[in-house]
């Protein structure tokens, strides 16, 4: 692997276990502050937000600052990098969300590796995924130069008005897994939410070019 695609790599690990450090840990520290739910997804809902603005903006000139699958999967259809670099950028997403889902669950529990009990799939959730991760991809496509600002913004208000409070992120989701707290989510239920996301993302390339005539009309 050449030095450069290590670097990214690594800046996609990084950014990807801050991002789930801060998910985990918010979802452990708001269990032991409060029992109302309103306040726990809106403390959860402004971690997320302030952690995505923060990497999105230090990594971005490193590796993109992709930090989720779906992201790379639709830059990679517009011939951004090769084949090699999409997968080596999706496997260090997701060992870096593992990672950052032990670093929480080290903090805050007696357990590093967890196993959620959290079932989360239904019909609801998953139309919740497909409408946070095409909103994703959309902010993303039409606005890239501002994606520090709106990402955080589109994910914060997706956490409120979507049924599955906006995954939106397959590496995030199996990070998820691996914590058997608030942000937790079973191993039943990613293949439903993984699903959802992928056919928003598939769903999101075909029309794409359509958007972009849309935009540049």
């Amino acid at each position: 692997m050449k030095k450069s695609l290590k670097i990214e790599a690594l800046s996609e690990f990084l950014g990807t276990s801050l991002l789930l450090l801060a998910i985990v840990g918010s979802g452990f520290m708001v269990s032991k502050l409060t029992d109302d739910d309103a306040v726990q997804l809106l403390i959860n809902a402004i971690s997320t937000i302030l952690t995505l603005f923060v990497i999105i903006k230090l990594f971005s000139e490193i590796s993109g600052s992709h930090f989720n699958p779906v992201v790379t999967l639709l830059l990679r259809s517009r011939a951004h990098f090769s084949n090699l670099k999409a997968v080596v950028y999706i496997t260090a997403q997701i060992l870096g969300a593992i990672f950052g889902t032990v670093l929480a669950n080290v903090m805050f529990s007696d357990s590093a590796i967890q196993l959620s009990n959290s079932n989360r799939i239904n019909s609801q959730t998953f139309i919740g995924e497909l409408i946070a991760t095409f909103g994703l991809l959309f902010v993303i496509t039409l606005r890239s130069f501002e994606s520090h600002i709106l990402v955080p913004a589109w994910i914060g208000a997706a956490y409120f008005f979507t049924a599955s409070t906006a995954f939106a992120n397959p590496a995030v989701t199996v990070g998820r897994v691996f914590t058997d707290s608030y942000s937790g989510i079973s191993a039943n239920s990613i293949a439903g939410f993984i699903a959802a996301q992928l056919v928003a993302c598939l769903f999101f390339i075909f029309i794409r070019p359509l958007l972009v005539r849309i935009k540049n009309s």
